[in-house]
């Protein structure tokens, strides 16, 4: 299998990238990217190929050229504070903003660094567009596109919610979009994935709060969380064995990451 990660160099799309290369099933990786993807020396990277675009919404010739005979995407992309922003928060601030895309928007708003109309040209005409060139490139079989999302995402958008109300609605807007791709492209498998809070252990900040999640999972997941090697465990998951569903939410991806991690960890042991 030819797999495309979007947004490969971020907190989670990394994270793919790295799974990715222990699975036998997928035998070539385009890591898309703003900048060239980074990994731990001891990664076998001879199955990956780096291919860095200025914009998600242009896609030039040769970026095209790697697209070709690819048999499925991972479509992950997020908003990131610029660094001089994050340097101003104080630090409570700054580990909230470990916790989710959506407390990033949040810290956004308050800083006044939040261009809506930035966010929503990434959210929807770059999807569009980075659908499009890669759909041009695919073979003739279907393809599987899976697209992030986030989980408590509005279904009706003429439901604004109270809270980020344009945000929300602009997120379901999108989902609709891709949703409807399958009508105007043929032999194509959409899956949305809509993880709650993406925990991880890469810093000590993130360390303390993956902790502190885990000592509330332990009585309630009234808060949706996954840790980010899950999540990552269970997309791959879905695109190795196909979709049986257009939305997978967080309850379904903690255990379909648990048990993928479980098996591919019994695999390295024999």
């Amino acid at each position: 299998m030819k797999l495309i990660v979007a947004g490969a160099t971020g907190l989670v799309g990394t994270e793919i990238v790295r799974q990715c290369l222990q699975r036998s099933e997928i035998t070539q990786i385009i890591a898309l990217a703003r900048k060239p993807v980074e990994l731990h020396d001891e990664d076998p990277t001879f199955k990956l190929k780096s291919v860095v675009v200025r914009d998600y919404g242009e896609y030039p010739d040769h970026v095209r050229a790697e697209f070709e005979g690819a048999d499925a995407c991972i479509w992950y992309l997020t908003i990131i504070l610029p660094q001089s922003s994050i340097e101003r928060l104080d630090k409570p601030r700054r580990i909230l903003m470990s916790l989710s895309f959506r407390i990033v928007v949040v810290i956004l708003f308050r800083t006044g660094n939040f261009d809506f109309a930035e966010v929503k040209r990434v959210c929807q005409d770059c999807t569009l567009a980075g659908f499009k060139a890669i759909y041009d490139s695919r073979r003739t079989k279907p393809f599987h596109f899976l697209y992030f999302s986030a989980d408590g995402t509005p279904r009706d958008p003429a439901k604004k919610p109270a809270v980020l109300g344009d945000y929300q609605v602009m997120r379901c807007e999108t989902e609709l979009m891709v949703l409807k791709f399958p009508e105007e492209y043929p032999n194509i498998d959409i899956c949305i994935a809509q993880p709650g809070v993406i925990v991880n252990s890469t810093t000590l900040s993130r360390a303390m709060v993956a902790a502190v999640f885990r000592v509330i999972n332990t009585f309630t997941r009234a808060i949706p969380n996954i840790h980010r090697e899950e999540l990552s465990a269970a997309v791959l998951d879905l695109i190795v064995t196909g979709f049986d569903k257009d939305r997978v939410g967080n309850s379904e991806l903690v255990d379909r990451g648990q048990k993928a991690l479980k098996t591919t960890k019994g695999r390295s042991q024999t």
